[in-house]
């Protein structure tokens, strides 16, 4: 957390995580989260929002990174159970 707010993007489907990707790539981390901590108001931390705080243009869909899908097995089922986890609040 920078500054006691959320520096987490807010990713609702596959296209904002694709995004979000790609402005973790173009700008580093450390950018990224400053930006979603500073951003003003009470503008949600889509990638979108982000993207114009920092005066960036997102890529059109077709040019955005394909989402990270791991090929080992143990690294899914683990992401799995992460996301199970936190879909159930435990």
């Amino acid at each position: 957390m920078t500054g006691g707010r959320n520096t987490k993007p807010e990713l609702t489907n596959d296209r904002a995580r694709r995004e979000w990707q790609w402005l973790y790539r173009e700008v580093g981390e450390t950018v990224a989260r400053a930006t979603i901590a500073a951003l003003p108001g009470n503008r949600r931390p889509y990638p979108l929002n982000i993207a114009r705080t920092l005066d960036v243009e997102l890529p059109p869909e077709e040019k955005l990174p394909p989402l990270f899908v791991p090929t080992d097995e143990s690294v899914m089922n683990a992401a799995l159970a992460q996301a199970r986890q936190a879909l159930h609040g435990r």
